[in-house]
Order: C-alpha cells, then structure tokens, then sequence
C-alpha cells in the first residue's frame, strides 16, 4: 500500500488550468488584438507561460514526494530490510562460492593423491610382475643348464666310448638324445623340469667332490618322456586340424540340405496362378525379365521362402515340356528353353514348330501389341511367320497359356 500511494504521486498529472493565470501575467488580452497575426502571437505566448506554469506545479509536487519519501519510516525501514537482505544475499553467495572453490580444491588433491597411488602402485606390480618373470625365466635357465649337464653325465657314464654304444642304449646315438633334451626343454616347464632332474640326481651329482652320482636307469623315463611329449604335440595339431575339417563338413552339409529344401518345395496353384500372370505381364524380350517374374510372384503370394528366377525358369520349363508333343518328322520333342527367349510349342498342328518360327512368333507379338483389332492383330503375326497361317499361330499362343493357366 505503501508503495502504491508513493507510485500514485509520483506519476500524479495536474488536472489545473493555468489558462487564465497565464494570460493574467502576460497582459495580454486575445480579443484586444488588431489583427489575426497578433492574436495568434498572443495565444502562443500565452500556451508558453501556461506550460512553464504547470511545470512549475509538478515540480513542485515531485518535490513534495520526494521530501515525504525521505523522511517516511516505513520507507527507511524498507531500504533498510533489503539492503540487509541483499547483503546477506552476497555473504550467502560470498561462502557457497567459497566452499566450491575448498570442496573443488580438495576433489583436486584427492584426485591427484590417488592418481599417485595408483600410480606407485601400477610401478611397484609392474617392478614385482618383471622381477618375478625374471626370476622364473633365471630359474627356468638353470633348470635347462641342469638337465642337460644331468642327461649328458649320464649318457657320458652309461656309453664312455661313444663308438662302442651297447645294446642296451637308450639312444642310439648323442645327436638323437640331444633332440629329445632340447625338445623337453622347450615344451616342459620349470616344475616337470625340476622333477626331472631330481630323478637324474639333483644338482648334487654334477658337483665336484660330491658322493651322490647320477642316475642311469632315469635316461629311460626321460626318454619316454620325450616320446610322449613328441606325440602329445602331434596329435594336438591334428586334433585341431580334424575339428576344422569336421566344422566345414557339416556347414557344407547344412548349406545342402538348406538348398534341397528349398528346391524340393512344391509348387501351389496359387503360386501357378501367379506365375501365369506374370508371364503374361512380362513378355518375352524385356531386360531381366525373370527376375521381374520371380519378383511377382514372391509379392503377390508373401511366402516365407521367396522364388528364385531359376525356380521360375525350371517350373515354366517343365510346364512347357509337358505340353509339347512328340516331333512325328525329327523323332525329338520341341521343348522350351526359358532362359532364352520363352519359346513355345504347338500340339495342335502335325508339323513342329520351329526355332525360327518361335522367335519370329515372338518378335511379331511384341511388334503388334493386344490394343490392336483382334482379327487385324493376328493377321498381321501370320504374316511375319512364314509357314504359318493366322490359325496355327493362335492356337500356338493358345495351347502355351492354358498349359501355363492349368499348372501342367
């Protein structure tokens, strides 16, 4: 309410007349005047001191309100309100970005410290991971060094003459033991190594001065071992190359009957029906025109397992094959071929139809089209086909059709 009053007079307009004051204190009287010019003059001069008057008046009315607006105490304790609200305002602000910027700093140190300590911790596992492969790869060093000193003292005790090898030899030769010793070594492991050389002795027989001497009778254990390490390896390579055999085997053997199931899925009159009309729509000649036949087909009928061209071509080819009779005068039928061209045979007339006479047939129903006058259309084919009168060519066109209509 406060402010509403304060509002009122701040925007308060004069409703007073000065009209009169004016023309008082500018002694001027407007009907006194001698002519037009000089009373207009006196008119305006009039309008001036009229407005400077009411200028005068709302100055001084602003001024009244200025003077109640600063000494009023519900205003002052107003001001004084939002100047304590705006600066609690700017402290509430002053700490929330303080505290973001502390909680932001120490997010950062933390961050930072476990990023060091992951860190220290990746170096120190990965100083532990080499030590400890440095250590195995060490050990794994000398327990090869071990093994061949160990199978040599033995082969060297058993056989002190390498020409004079007796018959109960282990191997046969030092070159023949020394392939079996490097191939334990390469695919055994520090472990079966170690046990290995426990049999043969253990360190101790190698040493000097030392009464434990090496065990001969091992050398026959390190020499199967070697055998069964040979053969283990072998039969894991071809074990790996029988399962790829097998698995190309049997997803040639799917893809088969995949394809066998498809082909041996017969044929509905539905389908028929479709395959008759999209023969009849695509006439011979076009530019793929059993791909756009299959392509019928397959929407006009939805089936989950679409026709392929070549099913088409071999369904209209036995159609075609069943319809045609025996040649009396070449003692071979006149079977169709699809793929090339559609054509046909006639069982109506004694004598075969020709090649020539089919293309011909062919050529001259795609040049006069069925818009044509009926008995104008069929004269004008016959007329391309030499040989034929216009009563063979239709029956021809006829016996084909109702063979394709009837699913023969």
């Amino acid at each position: 309410q406060v402010h509403a009053f304060y509002d009122f007079w701040v925007h308060f307009d004069s409703w007073r007349d000065f009209t009169l004051k004016a023309a008082e204190e500018a002694e001027h009287d407007v009907e006194s005047a001698d002519c037009r010019e000089e009373k207009r003059w006196m008119k305006s001069e009039i309008d001036r001191k009229m407005k400077k008057m009411k200028k005068d008046e709302m100055a001084r009315v602003n001024l009244l309100v200025e003077r109640a607006m600063g000494v009023d105490p519900r205003l002052k304790k107003e001001k004084k309100r939002l100047a304590a609200e705006k600066k609690q305002k700017e402290a509430a602000k002053k700490k929330a970005d303080t505290e973001k910027a502390e909680k932001e700093k120490n997010d950062r140190e933390r961050m930072e410290k476990e990023m060091a300590t992951k860190k220290a911790e990746e170096d120190s596992n990965k100083k532990d991971a080499k030590k400890i492969r440095e250590q195995q790869k060490k050990q794994q060093r000398k327990a090869k060094q071990l093994f061949r000193k160990l199978t040599m003292s033995a082969y060297q005790k058993g056989n002190p003459n390498d020409s004079s090898i007796g018959n109960d030899a282990v191997w046969d030769d030092l070159e023949k033991m020394n392939d079996d010793i490097e191939l334990l070594c390469d695919k055994l492991s520090v472990l079966e190594l170690t046990s290995l050389n426990d049999i043969l002795g253990g360190a101790e027989a190698v040493e000097e001065g030392s009464n434990t001497s090496v065990c001969m009778e091992a050398l026959a254990e390190v020499k199967q071992c070697a055998v069964e390490t040979a053969a283990g390896a072998e039969r894991q390579s071809l074990l790996a190359i029988q399962q790829r055999t097998q698995a190309r085997k049997e997803a040639a053997d799917k893809a088969r009957e995949v394809k066998l199931s498809k082909a041996s899925a017969p044929w509905n009159k539905e389908e028929l029906a479709a395959l008759a009309k999209a023969i009849k729509k695509y006439p011979p000649g076009g530019s793929n025109r059993w791909d756009a036949i299959a392509l019928f087909v397959n929407n006009l009928c939805k089936l989950p397992d679409p026709r392929t061209k070549e099913d088409c071509i071999e369904k209209y080819n036995q159609i075609a094959s069943s319809a045609a009779p025996p040649s009396a005068s070449a003692g071979t039928t006149d079977s169709t071929s699809a793929a090339d061209g559609d054509k046909n045979t006639d069982g109506s007339n004694e004598e075969a139809w020709t090649e020539e006479q089919d293309a011909l047939l062919q050529e001259m129903l795609r040049k006069f089209p069925a818009e044509m006058e009926k008995n104008e259309r069929w004269k004008s084919i016959a007329k391309g086909v030499p040989g034929r009168n216009k009563k063979e060519c239709v029956q021809r066109f006829k016996a084909i059709r109702e063979a394709v209509r009837q699913g023969k």
